[in-house]
């Protein structure tokens, strides 16, 4: 027989008897999964024609099988052989067989990763917790890569209530990275124009005010309407000091004169990772306060887009975000996404307009509640 049939409980198990059998190289024809939960195989050696004296009936490869005979070779009339003719016939035969064959492989070659992924993706759903939470998680938007790994994970979690299962499984998959007030480290905002990144400017500020410390800001956004009023308001707000910033020698001028001790927030306008000049500005603004930079990033969006936008700040520095506009949005997963392929860590989540207490750390357990909510909006206080 051309190939064989292999039968174990798991997919993995069932690729490895067919690996031990017909080597690594092995190509999986086909695959289906029984009602008692196996999964049957079959596969063949690289290389190996299908037919070989058996084959698959109309019942296809898991179908009976029956003897395939070689075609007669074609003849003109009376039996008279065209190759008597033709000297080179044979080896034009040859020729075809030869790229027939090539083809076949080439073709068994690119189905092999085919049935590969089919077989993966049925065994996935195969799992309850990983069809209840890839019903749950994608019309949020959260890439099926992220949600097989939060399955992967929430298995471990040692419970059945499905939120701490999610929230293990989101503690362990995504990474969660709050700010602390410290005048030793500047904080430079980034982002596109509209994220959000003045308003979570304040916000950073309140907080730290809460937690003891204090903040003064620093603003680059000169350009748009009424971005320094805005500012200014926020300053008078929280009794701090602000400097509207041209370029960064004002801000090495700043620091030589006013040698502040508070924690520098710093604002910057509407950059894009993908123009040179502005990646070179906020380079320049960094060195020169020694500042981290952190993405301000909306919630929700084209998830390739924000995977694309986290993954080019990434390329510059970036190592968290503060996810804004989090109780506008009914799916959030585009950010979440952003963050875990990025391999950047949620610092904070932005749900509300009050800078007072607008800025919320980005946690598992909030975020997994927030994740398998009904009907989103503004949660903090409602936990």
């Amino acid at each position: 027989m051309s190939y064989q049939t292999f039968t174990a409980s798991t997919v993995e198990d069932a690729k490895r008897a067919m690996r031990q059998a017909l080597g690594d190289d092995a190509v999986i024809l086909a695959t289906r999964r029984h009602s008692d939960g196996t999964v049957e195989l079959r596969g063949i050696q690289k290389g190996k024609p299908l037919f070989k004296g058996e084959g698959g009936s109309g019942g296809g490869l898991f179908g009976q099988t029956r003897e395939r005979t070689a075609p007669e070779a074609p003849s003109l009339g009376g039996g008279h052989d065209v190759r008597n003719e033709h000297p080179n016939f044979g080896d034009e035969r040859d020729m075809a067989g030869r790229a027939e064959s090539s083809a076949g492989r080439n073709a068994m070659t690119n189905l092999r990763g085919d049935f590969s992924r089919k077989l993966d993706r049925n065994a996935e759903f195969s799992d309850p917790l990983h069809q209840r939470l890839h019903s749950v998680l994608s019309p949020q938007g959260l890439t099926p890569p992220l949600i097989a790994a939060l399955a992967e994970e929430a298995h471990h979690a040692g419970t059945s209530d499905e939120t701490q299962m999610l929230a293990f499984g989101l503690e362990r998959t995504l990474k969660f990275a709050p700010t602390q007030p410290s005048p030793d480290q500047p904080i430079m905002l980034v982002g596109q124009t509209g994220a959000g990144k003045t308003s979570s400017a304040a916000k950073l500020a309140a907080r730290s005010a809460g937690m003891g410390g204090r903040a003064i800001f620093m603003s680059a956004d000169v350009g748009r309407a009424g971005a320094i009023e805005q500012m200014t308001t926020y300053a008078e707000a929280l009794d701090t000091r602000f400097w509207p910033i041209e370029d960064p020698e004002h801000v090495a001028e700043i620091l030589r004169n006013e040698r502040p001790r508070e924690q520098i927030i710093f604002d910057t306008p509407g950059v894009s990772p993908y123009a040179s000049a502005d990646v070179a500005a906020v380079r320049a603004f960094r060195e020169v306060l020694g500042a981290e930079p952190i993405l301000v990033i909306p919630a929700s969006g084209d998830v390739n887009e924000h995977m694309d936008w986290v993954r080019a700040f990434a390329d510059i520095g970036v190592r968290r975000v503060i996810v804004t506009k989090f109780d506008t949005s009914r799916r959030v997963g585009a950010a979440l996404s952003g963050a875990y392929h990025a391999g950047v860590a949620l610092a904070h989540l932005s749900e509300a307009p009050f800078i007072a207490d607008g800025l919320i750390d980005a946690e598992p357990e909030y975020l997994a509640y927030r994740l398998l909510l009904d009907q989103p909006g503004r949660i903090a206080a409602r936990r």
